[in-house]
């Protein structure tokens, strides 16, 4: 079970099965939209918001994970962010992550040409 960003896979061990997404919503407390506010009048780079999605991101992954089972991959995933809200008390960030969901081919037998054979002299 892995999830990717690449879109590439070996279609000789992978077969689509469908899309697969996932969304976390979480509200940002007044007292670190006030240090992101201090922040961005000053200049400078929200340490505080870039937790706060660093950690959206780590649950959007978890979500995802609980989705899938061990013989199944997540390649092409995209994360989606939006910030939504009036007001510093009211203010909302959204994470979206999508991708492909793929599985395993089964593999049944084995194929005897990549096995060599002795040659006996009679």
């Amino acid at each position: 079970m892995s999830i990717v960003t690449t879109g590439q896979y070996d279609p000789e061990k992978w077969e689509v099965k469908s899309f697969i997404s996932a969304t976390h919503t979480e509200s940002v407390s007044l007292f670190r939209g006030l240090i992101a506010g201090i922040g961005g009048i000053i200049g400078g780079p929200s340490e505080t918001m870039n937790k706060k999605m660093n950690d959206i991101m780590r649950m959007l992954t978890s979500k995802l994970q609980t989705q899938i089972g061990a013989d199944e991959m997540v390649v092409g995933t995209n994360f989606y962010f939006s910030e939504f809200g009036r007001e510093q008390s009211n203010t909302f960030i959204s994470g979206v992550v999508t991708g492909t969901l793929l599985k395993a081919k089964n593999k049944t037998g084995g194929s005897r040409k990549n096995k060599t054979r002795r040659n006996r002299r009679i």
